[in-house]
């Protein structure tokens, strides 16, 4: 009977787990109705309503990111096609917005060192910015550098979710902000009407981040310090791939130079030799 006790316990320990999960799962259901669903519903209404109208006002929105090294003040982009998606009508816990950011012709552009080329793509592939890339290897079959044509589109994307797991709403941005992707968590009396707002302002890049964050003289003092030292660093960068290209492209000059004085020579040396030749 050992056997068959052993599996009577297994079952109990079994049936045991399926009910603790299931009382957390009425848990997470009633907080949900009371707390988390009420939000979900308002921001339903608001934001499908800011999608409706801008895809009728069509604002002349043009959103600038650095996507190119060579430009100081980035990629301009045109933002149109306003698109809104929800799981539940009457009780949604997933609501999507999806924009896109295209370019109005393709760019074209150069990177002259290997740590820039690794730099820019993955700059690119964390936007999901669409691309091409044309490596330029050396001897050893290297990359020294590399051209990279911009031809977009890029999607811009905010997602609001409710999780009833952890009693929170959360606010997925992409591409909005001063970060390719940012998360933010917030329980649910913080997603009011003011929120919302702002949410809909950094959509239409009338806001630059969806929370303000105060800080002290001494943070923002060392903030402007790091800020201004990748500041250098990318122009020094800039500077160092330039240098790069120029001196490639003067030793071309001065290869194609000892090449034509090769020929130069070689030719007159030819025609002195027919000269003594007929002598």
């Amino acid at each position: 009977m050992g056997l068959l006790d052993d599996l009577k316990l297994e079952v109990q320990k079994i049936r045991a787990e399926e009910l603790e999960q299931n009382v957390e799962f009425e848990s997470q259901e009633k907080f949900y109705d009371e707390y988390l669903k009420p939000v979900m519903v308002r921001s339903y209404g608001y934001l499908s309503e800011i999608v409706d109208n801008l895809n009728i006002v069509a604002p002349d929105i043009h959103p600038s990111y650095p996507l190119n090294p060579s430009l100081k003040h980035g990629v301009t982009l045109s933002q149109t096609n306003y698109e809104f998606h929800f799981d539940n009508r009457k009780s949604p816990r997933q609501i999507d917005i999806i924009c896109t950011c295209a370019l109005d012709q393709p760019q074209e552009f150069h990177v002259a060192t290997k740590d820039a080329v690794v730099k820019q793509a993955d700059l690119l592939k964390s936007h999901k910015f669409h691309y091409h890339q044309r490596n330029r290897l050396d001897k050893l079959h290297d990359i020294r550098g590399a051209t990279f044509i911009l031809e977009g589109p890029m999607k811009v994307h905010i997602r609001v979710a409710a999780n009833a797991a952890d009693k929170s709403i959360y606010i997925d941005l992409r591409n909005l902000g001063d970060q390719p992707y940012k998360r933010y968590k917030f329980s649910p009396d913080k997603v009011d009407d003011e929120l919302l707002e702002r949410l809909a302002r950094l959509l239409i890049r009338e806001e630059s981040t969806l929370v303000e964050v105060e800080i002290c003289d001494d943070v923002r003092d060392e903030l402007r310090r790091r800020l201004e030292l990748e500041k250098r660093r990318d122009e020094e960068d800039l500077a160092e791939a330039y240098a790069h290209m120029e001196a490639e492209r003067l030793a071309e000059n001065d290869a194609k130079l000892i090449n034509r004085t090769k020929r130069a020579v070689a030719e007159g040396v030819g025609q002195v030799l027919k000269v003594f030749s007929k002598r």
